[in-house]
């Protein structure tokens, strides 16, 4: 995934503190800095504004990110956008954006966005393969989306070839003024963990992630950069010290297509237990298989010996199934998001 961070002029970050912050997240692989030349708290018409903004623009650029402006239809001729990705704010007419996108890369809101309006864009031969989409994010606590009107937006994007980004906060580091409640996307992120958000909504089908507020923890940076695309991962603890078991849960794992009512099954787990060589022997089998138990069918299961399935409902104990490690009860959710044949992997706290 192509993440990345958010770098503003004029909001009180020291400059030091905005080029250290480029410099740290392209080293650890970020790809992408998101900057913004409307922002009401900030001293935007002051020269002071405009040296700090030609400042982020170079050190952006001279670290190869790929630079996102957010821009309106009143201050877009202020700016040398060249070579930028344009993140259109609302008041550009479909005609203005049309062309646009013949000449530039440009982000649609995809927050706003209808299907109706990217029909006539469609329509009018609007370039297609220079348009994305960014997400809102959302100062004001408690108006942050909906996760299903989310998936829905993205789904729709997703319709039209059109890859969608969205924002994550910072938890530990320093949330942006004038509000400091953060600036995700989802409101269920406001106070999740940052690491916690950039999982959630990779599982909810997000393509890139851009950390909203300008000065996260190197921690946090490193979280959102190693985000695994199209992988739901999952923190859990072991219940085993088995090693057979331990070495194929390390593997990542396919959702089968067809959707079982009691159990996420995993397509690989045999076929990953024959590549090991080993048996997986009966250990913790007379337990009641609870929501957020992850299991392992031992050899006395015949030929299924090896399958890895995430428990949905209350099961009975089995004499054939290992319970070998529970999801955290803070994450037993993100369950309810690996969609039939999405990947997912566990890593273990």
């Amino acid at each position: 995934m192509e993440n990345g961070i958010s770098v503003y002029a004029g909001l009180g970050y020291k400059q030091k503190e905005n080029i250290n912050l480029i410099k740290f997240a392209a080293k650890v692989g970020m790809k992408r800095l998101f900057t913004s030349t409307h922002i009401p708290e900030s001293n935007a018409d002051g020269e002071n504004f405009f040296n700090e903004f030609a400042e982020i623009i170079t050190a952006a650029a001279t670290n190869d990110f790929e630079i996102i402006l957010d821009v309106n239809p009143d201050n877009i001729e202020e700016f040398n956008v060249s070579g930028l990705t344009l993140r259109l704010d609302d008041g550009f007419s479909v005609e203005e954006i049309v062309e646009l996108s013949k000449t530039s890369k440009i982000q649609l809101n995809a927050s706003t966005v209808t299907n109706e309006f990217l029909t006539i864009l469609l329509n009018l031969n609007a370039n297609f393969s220079n348009i994305s989409a960014l997400h809102n994010f959302y100062p004001h606590v408690q108006t942050g989306l909906d996760t299903y009107f989310f998936i829905n937006q993205n789904k729709m994007l997703h319709d039209f070839g059109i890859n969608v980004g969205a924002f994550v906060p910072t938890f530990e580091g320093k949330k942006r003024a004038p509000l400091f409640e953060g600036l995700p996307t989802l409101e269920d992120c406001r106070n999740f963990s940052t690491d916690l958000s950039v999982r959630f909504l990779t599982a909810l089908g997000a393509d890139f992630i851009i950390i909203g507020d300008g000065l996260p923890t190197e921690e946090e940076i490193i979280a959102v950069a190693s985000a695994k695309e199209n992988e739901v991962v999952i923190s859990a603890k072991l219940l085993t010290d088995d090693l057979t078991s331990i070495e194929l849960l390390k593997n990542t794992f396919t959702r089968r297509p067809d959707i079982s009512k009691s159990v996420i099954r995993a397509v690989e787990g045999r076929k990953f237990l024959k590549q090991i060589g080993g048996n997986i022997e009966p250990e913790n089998f007379s337990v009641e298989r609870n929501f957020g138990d992850i299991t392992i069918d031992n050899k006395n299961f015949g030929r299924y010996a090896g399958e890895i399935q995430i428990v949905e409902n209350i099961l009975p104990a089995d004499e054939r199934v290992n319970v070998v490690a529970r999801i955290i009860d803070e994450e037993i959710f993100l369950a309810d998001y690996i969609k039939p044949n999405q990947k997912f992997s566990f890593r273990f706290i």
